[in-house]
């Protein structure tokens, strides 16, 4: 698999509701110094639903869960939700997330200009950031995010999961 794109994966009221929570000015989001080890990649925000093992989070099962169910995601690894400031970096470094074969599913929560750089056969391919697209691609698959030119802040959900 390259990668796949789902044009309104959720429906409707419940991609309001999850779009609803995470751009609320009272979410509660944690600050990081770079998501890479790279320079140019500098802070952004994140809150993680799930991590090693456990639920990190009250909002897990009733926001998180039913998307890994629509997802056919077997296990979880990481899901977090992710807030990139445009101000503060351009794009992030190259990376992947993990050095295991599993997959990566990013959830757009806003529209803007910025979205997500694959590199793939060393081609890149962008893919713009729309509300409620869906994104799956291979997780050893390299990628960066790339911020919006035009909006303040790009908004996503980063899960990375077996299937």
């Amino acid at each position: 698999m390259k990668y796949q794109i789902h044009k309104k994966f959720l429906a409707s009221d419940s991609f309001k509701k999850i779009q609803d929570l995470i751009m609320d000015q009272d979410f509660p989001w944690r600050r990081r110094e770079n998501m890479t080890h790279h320079a140019h990649d500098k802070m952004y925000f994140t809150y993680n639903f799930y991590n090693r093992m456990n639920s990190k989070s009250d909002l897990y099962t009733p926001y998180i869960l039913p998307i890994l169910i629509k997802l056919k995601a077997h296990a979880p690894i990481q899901i977090r939700a992710n807030m990139f400031v445009s101000e503060l970096f351009k794009a992030s470094g190259w990376h992947t997330d993990y050095p295991f074969q599993c997959k990566t599913a990013i959830l757009y929560l806003n529209d803007c200009d910025g979205g997500t750089e694959l590199k793939i056969n060393n081609k890149n391919t962008f893919i713009k950031a729309d509300a409620n697209k869906l994104l799956i691609f291979d997780t050893l698959t390299s990628h960066r995010a790339i911020t919006s030119k035009k909006e303040p802040i790009r908004y996503v959900i980063n899960f990375n999961y077996f299937s």
